[in-house]
Order: structure tokens, then C-alpha cells, then sequence
């Protein structure tokens, strides 16, 4: 008699989380979409930028936190933002979003397909889209890594949880300037690199930090196109050669070089998470 009740169950797990998506949407149209239309008239650009980020992550930690409150009855940090070791957490997601996109760098300048320009100093601007990949960050991790993976892994196990966060991830992208099926997919694999440290660690704060650096230091420090956006940064990398390896005008995320990077990644948190469930299940 358990049968017939285990599907409609899990089920809801699936329509509570294809609920969100959608409310995201909207949140995500009326945030950079008629809002930004309505600040550029009157304000200056970095204000109109800041003021956007702003109203983004405030609306996104509302629309989460009513899914959590309201559907769910429980809380945020049982989506994993738990204030115990979350500094130390996102300090190590910095350091490792850094650094694999000072790899991703470092091969494309040994391969000779890269060129550095200058770019005029603009302040404010900077600080502004500093800012806006912060929220990003955040932003997109409390939402794809947080309540729609994990509500998708209550309803077909955590794997496909990964699996089809991860690739709706991806596919959000598509309607970013230059996007590419390799890109598209190259993002896909970002997902779930990101998932991989939020299972590594039980918290959000990890991958909430590498989503916030990798972001950072990609568009903003040696200034690539981010998944085709161009930000306002301190240098400007321009990649020349085959497009299969640089990413074009997607940015590196397009390329094979970042996917190479990401998959090195990916293998290394699994083993740490292997490591980590073997040592706890010899405690037990």
C-alpha cells in the first residue's frame, strides 16, 4: 500500500522547485529588465548598476525565503547558508575560483592566444559591477545550487538533482550575446562544479564564494567576456585563434580550456567527497 503515495510524494519536490524557477524569472525580468530601463533614464550608470543589484538580491532572498517559509516550512540555512565556519568557507571558495581562472589565463597566454590592452580608469563603474558579480553570485547559487538542486534531489535522488540543475544552469545561458552549444554546455559543467563544492561541504557559503571570484577575477581583473557580457575592469584580455579553445566573443567559458579546468575540478572535489564519506563511515 506504500506505492501508490511514493510517486505524488517526490513529486512535489519536482513542481515545488519548477514553481521557483519561474518565480525567478520574473524576479530576474523586473530586476534587469524594466527596472534597469527605468534608473538609466535619470541616473548616472554606476548608481543605476548598484542600485539594480540591489533591488536583484533582495528580491531573490525574498522569493527564496517565501518558497522556504511559506512551501517548505523550514528555513534558509537549511538550504546551507549556516553561520558556523561560513567565512572560512567562502574565503575558500575566493581562493579556488581565483584560482582556476588564473589557470584558465595562464594557458591561453602560454599558447600564445591572448593579448592584454588597457582600458580607461572608471571608478565607480568598476566598483559598481564588482558589486553586481557579488549578487550574482550569491544570487544564482541560493537559487540553482540551493533550492532547486536540492528540491530536485528530494525528487530523484541527488545525482539527477546535480544533473538537471546543472544543465538548467546552462540553458539559462543560451540567451547571453554569442552564446554557443559549447558554451552552453561548457556552463553546464560550471553547474556542476559548483554543486561539487556545495556537496563537498554541506554549506553554500563555498560555492557562493567561487561563483563570486571566478566571476570576479574572469570579467572585472583580466577582463574577459563573462558568458558573453563585457564588464567594466582593470585590463582588457582579447583572445585570438580557434574559438574551440579561447570561447570567442562567449568569453573562455566557451572554450575547451575552461571545460578542461572545470573537469579537473570536478574530479578533485569528488575524490575529496569520497575521502570524506569513507572517513565517516570508518567512525561509524
Amino acid at each position: 500500500m506504500e506505492e501508490p503515495t511514493q510517486a505524488p510524494r517526490h513529486a512535489k519536490y519536482f513542481w515545488r522547485a519548477a514553481a521557483y524557477f519561474v518565480a525567478l524569472a520574473a524576479v530576474n525580468l523586473v530586476a534587469h529588465g524594466e527596472l534597469v530601463s527605468i534608473l538609466s533614464r535619470s541616473l548616472p550608470s554606476w548608481l543605476a548598476a548598484a542600485l539594480e543589484s540591489i533591488a536583484y538580491l533582495l528580491g531573490v532572498v525574498a522569493l527564496t525565503w517565501a518558497f522556504c517559509h511559506f512551501v517548505d516550512r523550514s528555513s534558509l540555512r537549511d538550504l546551507g547558508l549556516r553561520r558556523q565556519g561560513w567565512l572560512a568557507k567562502l574565503a575558500l571558495g575566493w581562493g579556488l575560483g581565483a584560482f582556476l581562472m588564473l589557470v584558465v589565463f595562464g594557458i591561453l597566454v602560454a599558447g600564445g592566444w591572448l593579448a592584454i590592452e588597457r582600458v580607461p580608469w572608471q571608478p565607480l563603474d568598476l566598483v559598481a559591477a564588482v558589486m553586481g558579480a557579488v549578487v550574482v553570485g550569491f544570487n544564482e547559487e541560493l537559487a540553482f545550487r540551493g533550492y532547486i538542486m536540492q528540491r530536485l534531489g528530494q525528487a530523484w535522488g541527488m545525482l539527477l538533482g546535480v544533473l538537471g540543475s546543472s544543465l538548467l544552469f546552462g540553458l539559462v545561458h543560451i540567451l547571453n550575446p554569442s552564446a554557443t552549444a559549447l558554451g552552453v554546455l561548457s556552463v553546464s559543467l560550471v553547474g556542476i562544479l559548483f554543486a561539487c563544492a556545495y556537496l563537498v561541504t554541506g554549506s553554500l557559503w563555498f560555492p557562493m564564494g567561487l561563483h563570486m571570484s571566478w566571476n570576479i577575477v574572469q570579467m572585472h581583473i583580466l577582463g574577459f567576456p563573462g558568458s558573453g557580457h563585457v564588464r567594466p575592469t582593470l585590463m582588457r584580455s582579447v583572445t585570438h585563434g580557434p574559438e574551440l579553445v579561447t570561447g570567442g566573443d562567449f568569453g573562455p567559458e566557451g572554450g575547451v580550456v575552461v571545460i578542461g579546468a572545470s573537469l579537473a575540478a570536478v574530479i578533485v572535489l569528488l575524490l575529496l567527497l569520497l575521502l570524506r564519506n569513507r572517513m565517516a563511515a570508518a567512525k561509524d
